[in-house]
């Protein structure tokens, strides 16, 4: 199936985020899912919640799975794919599915473990990410399903928006921690911080 099969969780040894790190000095406290080690809070998820409504927070989603598919598709725009992910067209032959339970297909290339993923969530997460970074997410230029590729944090990475006040950010694996600690920087000044999947979980599902 996948080139990059050997980089996916195995059996008794749990894939580790590339943010982990820099997560557990933040104090996360984690919790083993699917084969990932996740940071599922930290230490106070009532604090998190209220992150996500009133300022806003960063979650860790680099266990989100994503899948190098090919297939016509227009780039700019990303779309449902039916079974809870997002097909982000990259070039008008390949796309990257995010998230989602859709089947992998013989073709599809797993890219999972190549990618760090972070979310900002809450009403000041445009304004976070004008902190550090330059892509346009006003309205006009990046609604709602608006998908980029672009400088983020100063490394090449690619930009979602999944809801109205939820950015999604992809960046090479290697730029993980920095990413993390990047963003940790510019979120307290607006009254932000980290949230943990508890949290993030919860929202989604509110």
């Amino acid at each position: 199936m996948s080139t990059l099969a050997f980089l996916t969780p195995s059996a008794g040894v749990p894939a580790r985020s590339p943010m982990a790190a820099a997560a557990a000095r933040a104090g996360a406290v984690t919790e083993l899912r699917d084969g990932w080690e996740i940071a599922l809070h930290y230490g106070d998820p009532s604090e998190e919640r209220r992150r996500m409504r009133e300022t806003v927070a960063f979650a860790d989603r680099s266990a989100l799975r994503k899948l190098e598919r090919l297939g016509p598709g227009v780039p700019g725009t990303a779309t449902h794919d039916g079974a809870g992910g997002w097909l982000c067209p990259v070039t008008a032959n390949r796309s990257l599915l995010l998230g989602g339970r859709t089947t992998v297909a013989d073709d599809d290339l797993d890219l999972t473990c190549a990618h760090a993923a972070l979310s900002l969530v809450g009403p000041g997460a445009r304004e976070l990410l004008a902190r550090f970074c330059a892509l346009d997410v006003r309205e006009r230029s990046l609604p709602v399903g608006g998908f980029r590729p672009g400088s983020v944090a100063r490394a090449p990475g690619y930009l979602l928006r999944p809801a109205e006040d939820e950015l999604l950010l992809l960046v090479g694996s290697a730029f993980g921690e920095y990413l993390y600690d990047v963003v940790a920087d510019a979120a307290g000044p607006l009254g932000g911080g980290p949230a943990g999947e508890s949290a993030y979980a919860e929202r989604l599902n509110a």
